[in-house]
């Protein structure tokens, strides 16, 4: 179990500087309408169409021979996807920890609906990009870890 734990840590690191990285690269306008978001009436702006440009399928078949640096972001989040439900297959005792690696998967859905073109709303780029994976991923690793540690 720590192995599956240690794992699932650097997995979220990964993908949580990953995920930094392609922001502060190719999300300026999405970190700038994020930011002018009306808090007295936040849903128009949230339902609007997001402006965050993930790799399409073209850009992310070429990008091993041009620059494999647009392959970072996605790659983590594969990485953070196979680390969970890999590490939940193995350990997890319950119905309940499938969860953190449904969670953990947002991420990747996000990434292939992005690489087909699909048109997503802010809120679902915000809720799949931060608000999931750090409770599916770091719950995990929040959980097991405590777990873990009392058990020692």
């Amino acid at each position: 179990m720590w192995y599956g734990w240690s794992v699932s840590l650097v997995a979220l690191l990964a993908y949580l500087g990953a995920v930094g990285w392609f922001i502060s690269t190719e999300g300026g306008a999405f970190v700038e309408t994020v930011l002018t978001i009306d808090t007295a009436a936040p849903v128009p702006a949230l339902l609007a169409s997001s402006p965050l440009s993930l790799p399409t399928l073209a850009t992310l078949q070429t990008a091993a021979a041009s620059s494999p640096t647009t392959l970072i972001f996605p790659a983590a989040s594969v990485v953070l996807a196979l680390a969970l439900v890999g590490t939940v297959a193995k350990f997890g005792h319950s119905w309940a920890t499938w969860l953190y690696a449904l969670a953990a998967i947002a991420p990747l859905a996000l990434v292939a609906a992005g690489s087909v073109g699909m048109v997503r709303p802010l809120a679902v780029d915000i809720v799949a990009l931060g608000v999931l994976p750090l409770l599916g991923a770091g719950g995990f690793v929040v959980d097991a870890g405590r777990y873990l540690w009392a058990a020692r």
